[in-house]
């Protein structure tokens, strides 16, 4: 029992920390690297976590997580209240709708309305992607409160791609922005050559429980359409937000 609970307890800070390496774990939850690495093992052989594809010494949350939890949260869930009004955003715009939630320093992709277009843009269910480097993850950075969003950069910014912000100025720059205007873009900062624009989805307390974007091919989304698309999908956002539960 007592390994099982150990288990738990390394499962749930991976989930707080991630990626993270076997010292910072083993110094957060006080326990011998020895102990914390059976865990991590025992772990990743079940399915619940995984090396990061970044850097193999640091692990993350499987997939095999986020599907369990979806699974019990689509009782009444986000997914459930989002998806009528994300279906009449992809009909409205032609493209790629995704509905992302915050865990830890990612934004986990929950549901996704793919476009019509024979190009477009792509994720599977699961992916992750850093708060800083997607628009979905700038949304919901946007609106953490201002001690986690500092420790989310004290964390460092990784560079995903040539335009992924890695300066703390500029991304603090950015964040503003974003709670000034209501959405955010990121442009080629997590994929070369796909656009996307995102609003965040606020619960009661004005805390981020998920976002919802708009992404395509960069061809099919210059800038003169940022604004209208960013002013559509946060108005979609603030909708489901409103929403009541499914019964």
């Amino acid at each position: 029992m007592r390994s099982v609970l150990t288990a738990l307890r390394v499962l749930e800070a991976v989930s707080q920390l991630q990626p993270v390496g076997l010292s910072e774990l083993s110094r957060q939850l006080g326990l011998p690297k020895t102990t914390v690495q059976r865990g991590l093992v025992a772990l990743a052989e079940a399915g619940w976590l995984e090396s990061d594809q970044a850097d193999s010494a640091r692990w993350i949350v499987a997939t095999k997580a986020f599907v369990v939890g979806s699974t019990v949260a689509n009782r009444g869930s986000l997914r459930d209240r989002a998806l009528p009004h994300m279906n009449a955003l992809a009909a409205e715009v032609q493209e790629t709708i995704h509905l992302m939630i915050p865990d830890g320093h990612q934004a986990v992709l929950m549901e996704r309305l793919d476009s019509p277009h024979p190009v477009r843009a792509f994720a599977p269910l699961g992916a992750r992607a850093p708060l800083h480097a997607s628009s979905n993850g700038k949304a919901i950075l946007a609106h953490l409160p201002d001690e986690e969003a500092a420790r989310y950069v004290e964390h460092g910014l990784a560079a995903v791609t040539e335009r992924t912000i890695t300066e703390p100025a500029k991304l603090y720059e950015e964040l503003a922005l974003i709670r000034k205007r209501g959405y955010a873009v990121a442009n080629e900062e997590l994929q070369d050559g796909v656009v996307s624009v995102a609003a965040p989805i606020l619960a009661a307390d004005e805390r981020p429980v998920g976002s919802l974007s708009i992404s395509a091919p960069k061809a099919r989304m210059p800038r003169t359409l940022w604004s209208d698309y960013g002013k559509k999908v946060h108005q979609a956002a603030n909708t489901i937000a409103d929403a009541p539960s499914p019964r």
